[in-house]
């Protein structure tokens, strides 16, 4: 089956298509990164507005390219995420599909982002499996036996991973996203030490990053208290500091899932996912296999909602018209 995915969750316009949830035939991503830069953050309403025009020329660019008759269903992102930049992405899909005649399937953003594992490397992955979803937005452990049976082991009680990566890099005045400006500083570490404490909840697979993110700020703070300022030295080594220790929290509770429920298989997914010290951890401390999408994979875009839809035969199912948006939506839900 031939699925084009529409991704709009947050500040990235994602569209793809995508063949029997494997072949990727087109996907391109519009990245308002640059717009919201200025913010320091993600503005809502800007990202909503945005969306309009954004998801409108990657469709103009599919149609350019005589492919929108090769689609024989609509997928796209009803929840988690931002009330309206999902409400473009649904009313786009839902006229798509009308206008086509095909299925229009509302998709679980957080499926998708483990469901993206499958494009490159499906014959490598054995169920039962463990997916580590690290975001901006969400930190959760998740035990699958099947594509469509999955259980929430862990997640954060606070802050996700991502997000105490976009903080601490405003607290510094580096770039913004954060996650991609501290792991290239990170590298830069004459020192690599970690003195920065590692939060590990007793008796339970949740995350809590909110302790190591006021840590962090408060060091930053007495680092230019004793020095003035900081340098880039001093940046790099903070850097390090923090992103070892969001890192260590992650591995440590990944390893005891692993070792309670013995999968058969690893995934790390979400945008976090391609941060390099947390590939090459995991890669290198695991004995079973470890499936991580690249890069461009790993950031939302439109082609891991295609590959859900594919994988959870969500076209089994009557076609949703009446698709709304639930900006609250569980991994389970």
């Amino acid at each position: 089956m031939i699925i084009l995915g529409i991704e709009s969750s947050c500040d990235d316009s994602g569209i793809a298509i995508l063949e029997d949830g494997k072949n990727l035939l087109h996907n391109k991503i519009y990245s308002q990164t640059d717009i919201h830069a200025s913010f320091g953050g993600i503005v809502p309403e800007v990202a909503a507005r945005q969306h309009v025009s954004s998801l409108g020329n990657l469709i103009q660019e599919i149609k350019d390219l005589n492919m929108l008759n090769l689609i024989q269903g609509v997928a796209v992102t009803k929840g988690p995420g931002l009330a309206g930049s999902l409400l473009v992405g649904i009313n786009y899909a839902k006229s798509l599909a009308y206008a086509l005649n095909v299925p229009v399937r509302g998709i679980n953003h957080l499926t998708g982002h483990i469901h993206a594992a499958w494009i490159e490397n499906q014959e490598e992955i054995e169920f039962p499996v463990i997916a580590l979803l690290v975001s901006g937005g969400h930190s959760e452990l998740v035990l699958m036996k099947s594509h469509k049976e999955k259980i929430l082991l862990g997640q954060t009680r606070d802050d996700a991973a991502g997000e105490v990566f976009d903080k601490v890099a405003r607290f510094m005045d580096l770039e913004y996203p954060g996650g991609p400006v501290i792991d290239k500083r990170s590298q830069l570490s004459k020192s690599k030490t970690r003195t920065l404490p590692v939060t590990n909840i007793k008796d339970t697979l949740d995350y809590s990053f909110s302790g190591l993110k006021t840590s962090t700020i408060k060091y930053i703070s007495k680092i230019i208290e004793q020095n003035g300022q900081l340098d880039d030295n001093l940046i790099n080594d903070i850097c390090y500091n923090f992103q070892d220790a969001v890192v260590e929290q992650l591995v440590i509770k990944l390893n005891m899932a692993v070792e309670e429920y013995e999968p058969k298989s690893i995934i790390v997914c979400g945008g976090v996912a391609a941060n390099s010290h947390l590939r090459t951890r995991i890669k290198n401390e695991s004995t079973i296999p470890v499936i991580i999408p690249s890069p461009k994979l790993c950031t939302d875009n439109g082609a891991m909602i295609a590959a859900a839809a594919f994988y959870e035969n969500s076209f089994s199912k009557e076609s949703e018209l009446d698709l709304d948006v639930f900006p609250s939506l569980k991994m389970t839900d």
